[in-house]
């Protein structure tokens, strides 16, 4: 507390009075003093310390804090996780099967519009069409050829034998 005695005594000192109403200055010399600075009073010295002949004595029980400490820590993760799994695990299942109800979304509306495109290419007006720039015509009754092989048995019949 001395400290701020220091750095707040000149504002909270009572100004001096003259014989002027309201006015109030210090003497001639006091103009221009500065005030003291907080600690002006404090000096730092530095001490050359040489360290390097010290040696660490062991603390004998120092590892086995450290690997109690160790192992409680790991335990407590073990326990944190272990009540969080469930959460991740179903937070990660709902994101995954939004993005199979978006899959399968997209595949009903891309088998909607694959049907469309069969029903335009099988349509009748269709295949006439293709028929006429192709030059498909029906065949003349005699330009139709049957082809029975004959019966001596080098090819295979697909005859129901039965008859």
């Amino acid at each position: 507390m001395a400290t701020q005695a220091k750095v707040y005594g000149p504002f909270l000192e009572a100004p001096e009075r003259t014989g002027r109403a309201g006015e109030s200055h210090r003497s001639a010399v006091d103009i221009y003093r500065l005030r003291k600075l907080a600690n002006e009073d404090v000096y730092f010295f530095r001490k050359a310390i040489d360290n390097s002949r010290i040696v660490r004595q062991a603390d004998p029980r120092g590892w086995g804090r450290c690997w109690r400490l160790m192992a409680t820590t790991a335990a407590a993760m073990l326990v944190i996780l272990g009540l969080l799994w469930p959460n991740i695990d179903g937070m990660l299942a709902g994101y995954e099967l939004e993005a199979l109800k978006q899959q399968q979304q997209h595949m009903t509306t891309q088998r909607a519009a694959l049907e469309l495109e069969e029903a335009r290419m099988l349509s009748p007006e269709r295949l006439e069409e293709l028929a006429r720039i192709q030059e498909f015509i029906d065949p003349a009754p005699a330009q139709v050829v049957y082809l029975n092989p004959k019966a001596d048995g080098s090819l295979a019949l697909n005859v129901n034998s039965s008859k």
